[in-house]
Order: C-alpha cells, then sequence, then structure tokens
C-alpha cells in the first residue's frame, strides 16, 4: 500500500485541462485538486506499480454510486498515458489521461501533439469526430506557452450517463495525481539510464505509444 502521508507532486503547478467532446471545446487549466479519501486505496495500487498497471480502479462521489474502472496507465519515459474503459459505454474507452510532469519536458516528443491525437483517433472515438484539429491545437498551444507548468490533457472518447460522466470526471483527476506520484518516484531512475551514468537497473521504456488491447468491460458497483 502507498504509505506516503503527502505526496511529492506540488498541485499548485498543475495545470488540469479537460476536453468536453459534447461541447466540444476544453476547459481548464484549473489546478489539480487532491485526491479524494476513498480513492486513496485503489490509486495505491497505481503508484506503487513497479512497470505498467493495467486493473480495475474504484471511484465514488458523495450521493452516486461507485463506478468500477478498467484503467490502463504506461510511463512512456516524457509522458504518462492512461486508458480508462466503463462499462455501459458504446465501444471502446470513454477517455485518455496524458501527464506531463515539468521535470519531463526536456524528453517531450516534439510531436506529442499529434501523436496523441493519433492514437485518439486510432482507439475510435466517433463522439470527437471533427474535433481532431480543435484538440492538437490546443495541446500544443498549452505546451508552447506553459513551458515550466506540469500538464495534464483529459479527452473525452466515449458517452456515458450523467451519473457515471460525474465520477468519470474524479476518476481522471484522482488517477492524473497518482500517475504523477507514480512517475515522480521513477524519474531519478530514468535519469540515470538515459544520461549513460552506467546503471544497469530498470526497464527500457517504448520511445512510442504501447500496443492497446481492448480489455472487456467492467460491472458498474
Amino acid at each position: 500500500m502507498y504509505k506516503a502521508k503527502t505526496s511529492p507532486i506540488d498541485r499548485r503547478d498543475v495545470h488540469l485541462h479537460g476536453w468536453d467532446a459534447q461541447a466540444e471545446s476544453w476547459h481548464g487549466p484549473i489546478p489539480l485538486a487532491p485526491v479524494r479519501r476513498g480513492a486513496r486505496f485503489a490509486l495505491a495500487k497505481v503508484r506503487t506499480a513497479r512497470g505498467a498497471f493495467q486493473g480495475k480502479l474504484r471511484c465514488s462521489v458523495p450521493g452516486l454510486p461507485c463506478v468500477e474502472f478498467y484503467t490502463a496507465v504506461y510511463d512512456l519515459r516524457d509522458a504518462g498515458l492512461a486508458i480508462v474503459h466503463s462499462d455501459g459505454a458504446d465501444g471502446g474507452p470513454v477517455g485518455i489521461v496524458a501527464v506531463i510532469p515539468q521535470d519531463r519536458r526536456r524528453l517531450l516528443r516534439d510531436d506529442f501533439a499529434f501523436e496523441f491525437m493519433t492514437l485518439i483517433s486510432f482507439l475510435g472515438s466517433p463522439v470527437n469526430s471533427g474535433s481532431e484539429l480543435a484538440i492538437h491545437d490546443y495541446i500544443e498551444e498549452a505546451l508552447r506557452t506553459e513551458p515550466s507548468a506540469t500538464q495534464v490533457f483529459v479527452v473525452e472518447t466515449g458517452e456515458v450517463n450523467p451519473d457515471t460522466g460525474i465520477v468519470l470526471s474524479a476518476h481522471f483527476e484522482n488517477l492524473a495525481a497518482a500517475m504523477l506520484d507514480w512517475m515522480a518516484t521513477r524519474t531519478p531512475q530514468d535519469d540515470a539510464v538515459l544520461e549513460g551514468e552506467g546503471s544497469t537497473v530498470g526497464t527500457p521504456v517504448p520511445a512510442d505509444w504501447p500496443p492497446t488491447t481492448l480489455p472487456p468491460r467492467c460491472a458498474v458497483m
């Protein structure tokens, strides 16, 4: 279990951007909120993962049913990536989260926005059809104008009912915080390998987006 009492991430410098597929527009940036108490146990699984994490994570919001999301999380060296599925969604994932820690900005690939948008298209997101350029341009502009901040981009890629949508938004925020904490514990090791300091510990991280297999749907609690 993740036992640290405080997070290593300074959330004041974390900018969260969210793409609303229904409104076809971005909202934010807003500061990343602290992880909700009820989500800490589930997200400890992400924080303590040795490699890529894949599994079910529960999230709850007061007054709404608890929902279980199948979540896959990857460390891509320059950014973190999460793909989220929900039972009851019409095919494919319901959201994708990209986190770019400030201390990894020097590693960020020049065509990150294009590759991220390509991934969204590849996974099949009919709710975002026709919005590809708007998503790409916003991400590229945010990265260019705020080079010293940690950036989180959340893109809705599937339709869910309104109640599940509220819980899903909370899951995105909690997940982003857990991913940043997880990546912070991996950064020193990655830097040692990248800077040629002779480290023989660690597993190489692929430079390209990971292959994705659509998981079975999970049950709504």
